[in-house]
Parts: structure tokens; C-alpha cells; sequence
């Protein structure tokens, strides 16, 4: 499902420097720091994750959450209801990139990454089922990169990465995400599949 040409990856390493840079700040930042009130922190992950359209209260709520990570690991479900909670909204992009930011092995929900992967989020519905139908989507996606982690074509990516950014200390996983991320492909926007996930046809654009 996820194919990356070598041009394409080459163009994606050398344009992510900046990229690989501020996120290795915040990974050893998060470790030193009380994110729910460091605010050089929350202006960088703000930027590095694009953190748009959301108030003060939003970013209160979504920092706590963060900084309670760290001591008392939840799922990445257990996240995302807990964002619900605080905020009313169904965050199934940022509950990921909470996750995450703590335990790196987990993959982010990323519109262009869900591109590369054929995927969508789940429509919209009635809660139990939007929250649901996102968290499938998370589990669908870390069994796809899991899947081409053990690959070739992951086992020469993971080379690449290393050889571009040596002793950056990151996941494959993250490497991954990294590369797909900066990855645009001529058209791409448009060319999303229909849902592969149904969860009784209910899911969320947030």
C-alpha cells in the first residue's frame, strides 16, 4: 500500500532537515519540561504540528493532557475520549500526535499520510461510533507500518533515513511518518480512496 520512489524519497530527505531539527528539540524538551506550562515548547509544537484554529482553552486542556502522558501512559483511545472530554471535539489528528510525542512507535494521523496509505477518516456519526471508527483507523494504520517496517522497501528507507540524519536517536516509525509526511505527490489532495473503515458509518473530519 505504501510506495515511495527513490527520487521521491530523496527529495523528502533533503527538504526535512528543519523538520527533523525541531522535532528532536521537542522529544528532548518533552522529557525535561512541564509542557502544560512551558510556553517556548507549546509555541514550537504549535508550529511543528500545526496546531491552527484552536483557543486558549483548547490549549490548556490539550498541554495537561500531554504533560499526564508522560507519568500515566494511556491508549491511545483513552486519549483521544479524554480530549473529547476537555474539549468537545473529536481530535483524532492532535490525540495522535499526543501519543505519539510520548511513545514514538506509534504512527500520527496525518491527512497527506493517509493519502500515501489510501485511507480517510471515518465520516461523521454519532459519537460512539465516530471515536470508534478512529480509533480502528490508528490500529489500521500502525498494522500497515508495521507491515512495511519489516519489508525491504522498509528496511531501505529506514537506511536512507539513518544515513541522512545519523544518531537522531528516532523510531522507524517516526521515520516513516517523517518521510510520508514531506512527501507530496502531484495531485495528491484530490485523490483520496473512499473509506476502507465504516464503523457503522460514523467518524469525524476534525
Amino acid at each position: 500500500m505504501i510506495d515511495i520512489q527513490e527520487a521521491a524519497m530523496d527529495r523528502a530527505l533533503r527538504d526535512m532537515a528543519p523538520a527533523v531539527d525541531t522535532y528532536c528539540w521537542l522529544q528532548s524538551t518533552l522529557a525535561i519540561t512541564d509542557v502544560a506550562n512551558d510556553y517556548e515548547f507549546q509555541t514550537r509544537f504549535n508550529g511543528f504540528y500545526r496546531v491552527r484554529g484552536r483557543n486558549a482553552a483548547w490549549r490548556s486542556a490539550f498541554y495537561r493532557i500531554l504533560e499526564e502522558q508522560k507519568s500515566r501512559r494511556r491508549s491511545f483511545a483513552a486519549v483521544l475520549r479524554a480530549l473529547h472530554t476537555a474539549t468537545e471535539r473529536v481530535e483524532a489528528s492532535f490525540a495522535s500526535k499526543l501519543v505519539a510525542s510520548v511513545d514514538p512507535d506509534l504512527p500520527v494521523i496525518d491527512k497527506v499520510v493517509l493519502s500515501h496509505l489510501g485511507l480517510r477518516l471515518p465520516r461523521p456519526g454519532p459519537l460512539e461510533g465516530r471515536l470508534a471508527g478512529v480509533v480502528e483507523l490508528h490500529e489500521h494504520m500502525r498494522r500497515i507500518y508495521a507491515r512495511y517496517l519489516r519489508s525491504d522497501r522498509g528496511r531501505w528507507l529506514r537506511a536512507k533515513f539513518e544515513a541522512a540524519y545519523p544518531d537522531r536517536g528516532m523510531t522507524p516509525v517516526k521515520m516513516l511518518d517523517l518521510v510520508l509526511w514531506k512527501t507530496r505527490n502531484s495531485g495528491q489532495r484530490d485523490q483520496l480512496q473512499p473509506p476502507v473503515l465504516t464503523a457503522d458509518g460514523s467518524g469525524s473530519w476534525d
